[in-house]
């Protein structure tokens, strides 16, 4: 009996451990499952972490300058770049709830706008250090402001500035030596005064300028430059081009400091993305404006793509340009900051009677009957600087007005391409007022860029100057857009500010499309120039984008709206695709977004 019991109590204990070990067993599986589940989850959020963006732009019209998805709805930005472009909806998935969302509410989006030629700070040292002239219109006004500018800085060594025009100074005989000497020293005669013209190709000087510089009746001018001179031989008070460095060593008595460039950047670059611009093509590259932009980058501060030129005067040797153009690279390339272009000076301007056609100045030049122009370096010297250059990979921008200019320089890339061979140099050619029509298809050929300000399409401020110096047919005639661009010729847009005073991207592009001002009071008037070259609404947006972006080198990440590119743009109030052309220029811009990051917010 005792037996029987001890076996059944074995028994039921050993069911007893089985059952514990069995209901062990299935709480380890359920945990397994568990995990297995928190795992999935824990993937899901990081997934969903990962495609959460950190701008999205949707409910507009985009325009994204790529052939394959030329409009969307909406964009969405991480890290920077753009990581979604397509339809509002499908956009919906990317917001997270870090997210900023801006509902453009049919606002057009476009790749912010590149300017491809330009000076920062441009007026800004003048407005906040010098004597700002170019508000003003009337001689009077600028030696009054030239006046009050020494009373309130009574301890000035130098008195310096800018904005005057040459218009003012036309003379009853249709020539134009600008103003005098003798008006300046009437209200400031103890300490030099250098003032330049609005184009940065003359300056106006008094006295005293002239005799610390030791110019006088027997100072020859420079190749490429001018001495205006009185009847008897005696500087007038304007110097213009390559004689402007005759005055070097009294400019150098004013010198900006670090901290004031670097101010005067700063406002420039609110400024322009106020314009709903997010990078520029800088012309006025140095030493100092490179260190302070590297400091404003590691400052965080530098919110605009700068590519950069040095400026090679004649006289500069091959090789030790390009070692300091390689240098600079070298030190300075970033995504914020790159450097390999050489400015050359093929020619002047034509107001200046500077510039170098190819048929001859009209007598109110008061150069004679076969006045063509000057090129500003001996040629075998500029063909010499274009190929080794070019030999260097590094890019060449040459600033050519004249068609005399333009074609001196297609000369010299052709035969740096002889030299050579051929490679993806993009060599530019700036401004072009006029090109012979033989020169266009050559262009073309050479793929060389042309960096055009649409801002003189019209019958701008210097329109008069330039009808009075080459006669009216062939001022008329000058910038020939459309016949460039349907042969193949890459334009990008450009202000050459401060030279243009207003360097608005919408403003030119409505001067490219209307050929006509930008500006309500003068819209009336005849200012129309040469409308038959006029271009699209959509090829004028290009050549402020793409086609800059393109000149510049960063068509990879830069100039159009597509997956992987930098989160560059501007978001205009309307589509001014869909506005009367003489409207675009009254377009506010609502945002500009640069890095994915707003720079700007209109009111």
């Amino acid at each position: 009996m005792n037996s029987i019991l001890r076996n059944n109590k074995l028994k039921f204990l050993a069911l007893m451990l089985i059952s514990l070990l069995l209901i062990l067993s299935a709480c380890t599986e359920k945990s397994d499952v568990t995990e297995e589940k928190e795992s999935d989850a824990a993937t899901q959020k990081d997934t969903a972490t990962s495609d959460e963006a950190s701008l999205v732009l949707k409910n507009g019209i985009v325009y994204t300058m790529e052939e394959d998805q030329s409009t969307a709805e909406a964009i969405a930005v991480k890290d920077g770049e753009i990581m979604f472009v397509g339809s509002s909806s499908d956009a919906e998935k990317y917001v997270g709830d870090k997210t900023e969302v801006i509902d453009l509410e049919g606002k057009m989006v476009s790749p912010g706008f590149i300017d491809g030629h330009t000076h920062p700070p441009g007026l800004w040292t003048t407005k906040l250090f010098k004597v700002d002239l170019s508000v003003l219109k009337k001689h009077e006004d600028y030696v009054k402001a030239v006046a009050d500018f020494r009373k309130k800085n009574s301890d000035a060594e130098i008195i310096t500035g800018s904005g005057w025009v040459n218009g003012p100074y036309e003379q009853s005989d249709g020539t134009n030596p600008g103003p005098k000497k003798e008006d300046l020293d009437a209200v400031v005669s103890d300490v030099p005064v250098i003032l330049s013209s609005i184009d940065g190709h003359s300056v106006w000087v008094n006295s005293k300028a002239l005799e610390m510089a030791n110019i006088t009746k027997d100072t020859k001018a420079p190749k490429g430059g001018m001495i205006e001179r009185n009847s008897d031989g005696s500087p007038r008070g304007v110097l213009r081009e390559g004689a402007v460095d005759l005055l070097a060593d009294v400019q150098a008595l004013f010198n900006l400091t670090e901290e004031q460039y670097k101010e005067a950047i700063l406002g420039f670059q609110e400024e322009m993305h106020s314009f709903g611009m997010t990078g520029i093509m800088n012309m006025s590259g140095s030493d100092m404006s490179l260190k302070v932009m590297k400091e404003l980058e590691e400052e965080g501060k530098l919110t605009m793509r700068v590519a950069n030129a040095f400026t090679f005067d004649p006289g500069t040797k091959p090789d030790e340009g390009v070692k300091k153009i390689l240098a600079a690279g070298k030190k300075y390339n970033s995504d914020w900051i790159s450097v390999n272009t050489v400015k050359l000076f093929s020619d002047g301007v034509t107001e200046g009677k500077t510039a170098l056609f190819v048929e001859p100045y009209t007598k109110n030049a008061g150069m004679g009957d076969h006045h063509h122009g000057d090129a500003n370096w001996e040629l075998d010297d500029f063909n010499k600087m274009v190929s080794q250059l070019d030999k260097e990979g590094i890019q060449v921008h040459i600033h050519a007005i004249g068609d005399g200019a333009v074609k001196m320089s297609l000369d010299a890339f052709e035969l740096a391409k002889k030299d050579n061979g051929e490679r993806d140099s993009r060599h530019t050619i700036t401004h072009i007022s006029a090109i012979q029509d033989s020169d266009i298809p050559r262009m073309a050929d050479l793929n060389v860029v042309a960096a055009l300000q649409p801002f003189w399409f019209y019958k701008d401020q210097y329109y008069e100057l330039e009808k009075a110096m080459i006669g009216e047919k062939r001022a008329l005639a000058m910038y020939p857009t459309r016949k460039m661009w349907d042969e193949g010729i890459t334009i990008a847009s450009a202000s050459d500010y401060p030279p243009t005073p207003d360097y608005r991207p919408l403003n030119a592009i409505e001067t490219g499309v209307t050929r006509n001002s930008p500006y309500l009071e003068e819209q009336d008037s005849d200012m129309i120039r040469n409308a038959d070259q006029a271009l699209t609404i959509e090829e004028m947006l290009q050549s402020y984008t793409k086609n800059v972006a393109y000149q510049i080198f960063r068509d990879d990440d830069l100039g159009s709206l597509k997956i992987g590119k930098k989160a560059d743009m501007v978001v205009l109030d309307e589509d001014i695709t869909k506005v009367e052309p003489k409207d675009i220029s009254e377009t506010p811009v609502a945002y500009t977004i640069v890095d994915g990051k707003v720079v700007y917010k209109g009111k």
